[in-house]
């Protein structure tokens, strides 16, 4: 009897102990916990300015180009060097030539031009005998119409020209609409600043004999 009570005495005192050791563990657990918050709370106002100054940061960054951000400058067209063949004895077509440029940064395509002196003009390749839906211009760079390759060619003739004669001719581009410009029958070089002045007193007219 005795050794049976003796037994339950150091059960009891056992789980006495084990319940110490719990309580002590979750003093130590809540006063952690408690330090945490503190620090939290000490802490929380230089996190928030911390996280303002990164947002701004963010925001105010130079942010590097992108196929979606970038934006190329729309094409600029100039030309130079437009001239027309000198028509041979009863013609009844005539062939035009030009350097286009492009100075901007998207390509453009000619893709019809007209006259005051034509019915018709359509873009040909040298090539063959079909007429080109349009001429690619690309960004930043040239091409040159010339007899051994793309070029206009004037049919339908309102009236043959001889040499001497300044051609109007307007270009149409899919992007920069209609440029004009005025074009020697002969030698692109043979155009004078008064030829130019002349002809433009006929702007869209045909010009009288």
């Amino acid at each position: 009897m005795d050794a049976e009570a003796d037994a339950e005495e150091l059960e009891l005192a056992a789980l006495e102990q084990e319940a110490a050791l719990l309580e002590a563990r979750g003093r130590r657990q809540r006063g952690g916990a408690a330090r945490l918050r503190r620090l939290l709370q000490l802490q929380a106002p230089v996190l928030v300015a911390l996280a303002v100054v990164l947002l701004l940061w963010g925001r105010n960054a130079p942010q590097p180009a992108t196929a979606a951000t970038a934006v190329a400058s729309p094409a600029l067209i100039g030309m130079s060097s437009a001239h027309l063949d000198v028509p041979a004895a009863g013609a009844t077509t005539l062939s035009a030539y030009v350097t286009i440029r492009n100075n901007g940064g998207t390509p453009d395509r000619l893709v019809g031009a007209s006259s005051p002196w034509a019915g018709t003009i359509n873009l040909v390749d040298a090539s063959s005998p079909a007429s080109l839906p349009w001429i690619t211009v690309p960004a930043h760079g040239s091409v040159t119409l010339k007899a051994t390759a793309d070029h206009m060619l004037l049919s339908d003739l309102k009236r043959v020209p001889k040499a001497g004669d300044t051609i109007q001719l307007n270009l149409n581009f899919a992007n920069s609409g209609t440029v004009y410009v005025f074009a020697p029958v002969g030698p692109a070089d043979s155009l004078t600043v008064l030829d130019v002045v002349n002809a433009m007193k006929y702007m869209d007219k045909l010009p009288p004999e």
